[in-house]
């Protein structure tokens, strides 16, 4: 489930719980109110009751005319009961024939009254004269509990209107709020692409110190990264020229005297020169994670090696085929050494056309590389594979083409396969997988 989803349903639930106690004490609170007021107009009835006269004989008599119209009304809704001195028993018309029990206590009580009505019942004792009297008042109590009734659902409604809008509110600031992570993880997208080398969003404050501390790793990654190729490249620098020397040394006349001491030295040089490229190519490709600068990109990488080729081999004619690509997640000198390798063993095989092919398929990028040369037998393809093997060693080289373009693709998981080209020579394809780019 979403942060934002989460967020809703917690506010949600949030705001109901508090609108249904609100609703509930509001209610409580409105009728607690509403029994002080009437408990006021009860006793006060109460009290204009105890006013009653009494004869001469100790008889008391009720006047209807001093009497509210509503208590000789039946059912009207207000009634009382007197009792003088625990045998005189005297009631409302509006009560007819129903008995009402007196309240307990000095506060007023909800009793069931006629007609299913709700009452509001008050009783209070006084003293007049030799006589003591129990007046109990009522009065229906019915339309304000449907009043409250209504008050809670209305409540309750406003709560539930109130709620989807905080929910939609919520919604809103937290989109405005997350904004700045929209345009972060753009800039990180881009720094994957190496169209970037720092992220530069202004983030809120709570996640400044994380960006902050990310640009810092990233500098330093790129620092080590550096002086690694820096340093692999100077490496290099250092043993191939005292080599190249070497053998520069081993071509003079002065040792055609010693053809076995030459061909000995010869091999011992190959070796030197497969275990040096062995153990540089293996530092570069141990480097670690490519930083995006280092990234390889086709639409720009490419045309200088194409050119580089063409002087080489100048009665070769290079075709680059290639598809328009996006910068993609590795390492631009350990890419160009593989099509490198493989367009220099085009360009010495090809009768005058070597053909480049890079092309997307679903998850894998595919990268072909064929010529119209004289190919190699299947049943020789899996030997060529082998660091220092050459078919004609009529061909300059140490025989290390194959052997590191294989390294390099087996380190990203992907596929190398020789076969027949269309060209009537070899092609050679490398299937590296794209799908964490």
């Amino acid at each position: 489930m979403s942060l934002t989803r989460r967020l809703d349903l917690g506010l949600l639930a949030s705001v109901l719980v508090v609108m249904l106690l609100l609703a509930h004490g509001s209610v409580v609170l409105f009728d607690q109110v509403m029994r002080d007021y009437l408990t006021e107009r009860l006793r006060e009835d109460a009290e204009s009751l105890a006013t009653l006269p009494v004869n001469s004989n100790n008889e008391v008599q009720i006047d209807p005319l001093r009497l509210r119209a509503s208590f000789n009304q039946v059912y009207s809704g207000q009634y009382f009961v007197i009792d003088i001195d625990d045998d005189i028993h005297l009631r409302s018309r509006s009560l007819w024939d129903y008995r009402l029990k007196p309240a307990s206590g000095d506060t007023a009580q909800i009793r069931r009254g006629p007609e299913g009505q709700s009452l509001l019942v008050w009783t209070g004792r006084y003293h007049r004269g030799d006589h003591h009297f129990t007046i109990t008042t009522a009065l229906d109590y019915s339309s304000v509990t449907r009043r409250l009734d209504w008050l809670r659902l209305c409540i309750w409604a406003l709560g539930g209107v109130m709620a989807i809008l905080l929910v939609f509110i919520q919604r809103r600031v937290i989109r405005l709020g997350l904004k700045p992570l929209g345009r972060l993880q753009r800039e990180l997208a881009q720094l994957h692409e190496g169209r970037r080398m720092a992220l530069e969003t202004r983030v809120p404050d709570e996640i400044a110190p994380f960006v902050a501390e990310l640009n810092h790793q990233l500098g330093r990654i790129e620092q080590v990264l550096n002086r690694s190729r820096d340093g692999i490249a100077n490496l290099s620098h250092a043993l191939k020229t005292p080599l190249s020397v070497m053998e520069a040394q081993l071509a003079r006349r002065e040792l055609e005297q010693f053809p076995d001491l030459r061909n000995s030295l010869h091999a011992r040089l190959d070796d030197i020169h497969r275990l040096v490229e062995r153990e540089l190519q293996r530092a570069r490709l141990d480097t670690g994670e490519v930083s995006p600068a280092a990234r390889f990109r086709p639409a720009t990488d490419l045309a200088p090696l194409i050119e580089t080729l063409r002087e080489i081999y100048p009665d070769i004619t290079f075709v680059d085929d290639s598809a328009e690509l996006p910068s993609l997640p590795w390492d631009r000198d350990e890419m160009l050494e593989v099509l490198g390798n493989l367009l220099d063993n085009a360009g010495k095989w090809a009768a005058s056309l070597a053909r480049l092919t890079l092309a997307r398929e679903d998850e894998w990028l595919v990268m072909t590389v064929e010529d119209d040369g004289p190919g190699i037998p299947a049943e020789k393809r899996s030997h060529v594979m082998g660091r220092g093997t050459r078919l004609d060693e009529q061909v300059s080289g140490h025989g290390l083409g194959l052997g590191i373009v294989e390294q390099i693709v087996q380190h990203y998981g992907g596929r190398l396969r020789l076969e027949d080209s269309a060209l009537g020579g070899l092609m050679v394809t490398v299937e590296l997988p794209i799908s964490g780019d």
